[in-house]
């Protein structure tokens, strides 16, 4: 069974330091699952940050019977983290982030409206040059110095568990919707035209405070990143649509070369 309390442990789980977005955080868990998840962030070092979880924490990410409390630890953990994040200059989002060539690109869309599958067909028809950092939730640092943004990996990654431990540069972010067989279409997006879609896609704290950190963390994010809508279906004319608006690049031409 798939549920340890800390009290009925016959050892204390032990604390743990990860490595998330350049900043290292110490984690003190009630189950081990926690540190699994974690494993590929594990890092020595002083943190920044103690998270410590306790019952009642686990118990307020619980929205059915069908979870365990181990799993539902690994949110309250995220959630403890994405709180304390825009003290940092840093904000979770939900999307899916690719690197091809050095730089970044964020998709983003409503569960279920087909981010994983359009990111899984750049993985199927760019193959090798594509690296998912992140396919569901990724950390975003925006610079106070006016330095380009940067995406990085994390281990909370969705179903697929699509991540990796690495950073990029975040070149372009795209607002993802569907279109008919053989219609898919991108343009470029005015971020006040879409503000409500993008605020819907970044994790806003309880705290007043950080919550207004987001609020800017985003205002200053949109004004170094282009933004786009892409209407896409599932094929590799998606891929190109999206592919050779984000990157510049001819899609054929790319193709041919590798």
């Amino acid at each position: 069974m798939d549920r340890l309390l800390l009290e009925d442990a016959a050892e204390p789980v032990p604390s743990f330091d990860i490595n998330l977005a350049g900043e290292r955080i110490c984690v003190s868990p009630l189950h081990e699952r926690v540190r699994a998840l974690c494993g590929d962030y594990l890092c020595d070092g002083v943190p920044a940050l103690r998270v410590r979880t306790a019952q009642v924490d686990i118990d307020a990410e619980r929205d059915g019977p069908q979870w365990s409390d181990a799993y539902l630890e690994t949110l309250a953990v995220y959630r403890k983290i994405a709180e304390w994040l825009p003290t940092r200059g840093r904000m979770l989002v939900h999307g899916a982030a690719v690197a091809f060539q050095g730089r970044a690109y964020l998709f983003c869309a409503s569960s279920g409206t087909g981010k994983s599958t359009h990111v899984g067909l750049w993985r199927e028809h760019l193959g090798s040059a594509v690296t998912v950092i992140n396919g569901d939730k990724p950390i975003v640092r925006v610079p106070a110095d006016g330095g380009p943004a940067v995406v990085y990996g994390t281990p909370w990654a969705g179903k697929e568990g699509w991540q990796a431990n690495t950073s990029a540069p975040l070149a372009g972010i795209c607002l993802l919707g569907r279109a008919e067989p053989g219609a898919s279409r991108i343009r470029r997006a005015r971020p006040a035209e879409r503000l409500d879609a993008v605020l819907r896609q970044a994790y806003l704290p309880a705290d007043p405070l950080a919550a207004g950190l987001t609020l800017e963390l985003l205002d200053a994010l949109l004004a170094r990143v282009p933004l786009f809508d892409l209407a896409c279906d599932v094929s590799e004319d998606a891929v190109r649509c999206s592919f050779e608006a984000l990157s510049g690049r001819a899609y054929d031409d790319w193709k041919i070369s590798n």
